[in-house]
C-alpha cells in the first residue's frame, strides 16, 4: 500500500506520497475541506485509490483530516510527534521544512506500520469538547481571580470581579450540559458510575478520563493505558556507575495526569488497600512523589479493570493479597 506523510498546520498541509517503487510525489493545500477535495483529485491524478496515511498529533489541527480520509476509506495512523523527532534525529536529517516534515513522516510509517486509527463516536467528541470547554473555563476564571486580588483600582476591581462571575455561571451551566449528556448516553453514563466506585476517582474525574482516553478497553492492557497518560516509570542506568533516581515518563496527557493528582492522594489516604500499597513502597525507601506517581499509575490499572469487566471496584480483587508475617 503506498504511504502518505501529512505533516499538519493551521491552515495547510504539506503531503508526501511514497509508493512501493520509492516514488516520491508531493504536494501542499490548504488544511480546510477544499484541500481534502484537492488532496483526493490529485491522488487520483496519480492513479492512486488508497493509502496508508500518517500524520502527527498536532494540537487539534490534524483531526479534520484525518476524519476525512478515515471515511474516503484510507488507512490512518496518528502518532506521538516525539517519535516523529526521534526518527528524525536517527536519519541525521538537518534540515527541517514541511515537506521534510512530510518526508520523515512517510518514511516513518513505511518501516514501522503504526496502528491505525479510528475517529470516536459522536457522543464521545461531545463529552470531549465540553470537558475541554470546561478545564479553559476554570483556567481563564484562576487567571481573573488571581488578578482581582492584585488590583488597586476600584472600577478595576469591579470589572475583573464581574468576569470571575460571568466566567462561574459559564462553567456551572457546562456542568449542567455535562450532566444532560451523560443522562442521554446510557454507556457512558454507566461507565462514569462504575469508574465513580473507585475510591478517590469521582464524577468530574471520572468524566475527564472518559473524555480524553475514549473506550480504555480499546488499549490492548493496563500498561498501555498507563504508559498513554504518561504515569509509567522511566528507568536511567548505564554501566555500573550511573544510575539515576526512576522518574515518571510523562509522555502522555498531561490534563490528564493533573486530574489524576488529587485522587491519588484522596485514594491514598481513604483506600485501605491503595494505603497498604504506598506503605509498602515508602518501605522499600520510594520518596513521597515517587509513591503518588505510583498510586497515579495503579488508579488507571484500576480503571481499565473495573471498564473491561464491567464490574464495581473491588479492593480485594484488584490489589494483590499480602502474605501475613510469620
Amino acid at each position: 500500500m503506498d504511504i502518505l506523510g501529512i505533516d499538519v498546520a493551521k491552515r495547510t498541509l504539506a503531503v508526501t506520497l511514497l509508493t512501493d517503487t520509492d516514488v516520491r510525489h508531493h504536494l501542499e493545500c490548504a488544511n480546510t475541506h477544499a484541500g481534502f477535495a484537492a488532496l483526493d483529485q490529485w491522488l487520483q491524478s496519480l492513479g492512486v485509490t488508497q493509502v496508508h496515511a500518517c500524520m502527527e498529533a498536532t494540537n487539534v489541527y490534524w483531526e479534520a483530516v484525518a476524519a476525512w480520509l478515515h471515511a474516503h476509506g484510507h488507512t490512518v495512523s496518528v502518532v506521538n510527534p516525539a517519535r516523529i523527532a526521534g526518527y528524525a534525529k536517527a536519519l541525521m536529517k538537518r534540515i527541517k521544512t514541511d515537506r521534510q516534515d512530510s518526508l520523515i513522516i512517510a518514511l516513518f510509517c513505511r518501516e514501522h506500520r503504526p496502528t491505525s486509527w479510528a475517529p470516536t463516536t459522536a457522543a464521545q467528541a461531545k463529552l470531549r469538547a465540553l470537558v475541554r470547554l470546561r478545564h479553559d473555563l476554570i483556567q481563564n476564571r484562576v487567571q481573573f481571580q488571581n488578578r482581582v486580588g492584585d488590583a488597586t483600582d476600584a472600577e478595576v476591581k469591579q470589572v475583573l470581579e464581574s468576569m470571575v462571575q460571568a466566567l462561574e455561571d459559564k462553567i456551572t451551566a457546562v456542568d449542567a450540559r455535562i450532566t444532560d449528556h451523560l443522562a442521554a448516553q446510557e454507556a457512558l453514563q454507566q461507565q462514569v458510575a462504575l469508574l465513580d466506585s473507585i475510591t478517590g476517582i469521582g464524577v468530574v474525574t471520572a468524566t475527564t478520563i472518559l473524555a480524553e482516553m475514549g473506550d480504555l478497553t480499546r488499549y490492548p492492557s493496563a500498561k498501555a493505558a498507563a504508559a498513554d497518560v504518561g504515569v509509567t516509570p522511566s528507568q536511567y542506568e548505564s554501566g555500573t556507575s550511573v544510575r539515576r533516581r526512576p522518574r515518571m515518563t510523562k509522555m502522555g496527557n498531561a490534563d490528564l495526569r493533573a486530574a489524576l493528582f488529587l485522587p491519588a492522594m484522596t485514594a491514598k489516604r481513604c483506600c485501605p488497600a491503595i494505603r497498604a500499597f504506598a506503605e509498602r513502597l515508602a518501605a522499600r525507601g520510594k520518596s513521597k512523589m515517587c509513591i503518588l506517581g505510583a498510586v497515579m499509575r495503579k488508579l488507571i490499572h484500576i480503571c481499565y479493570g473495573v471498564l473491561k469487566h464491567q464490574t464495581p471496584y473491588d479492593p480485594t480483587k484488584v490489589m494483590p493479597k499480602t502474605k501475613p508475617a510469620t
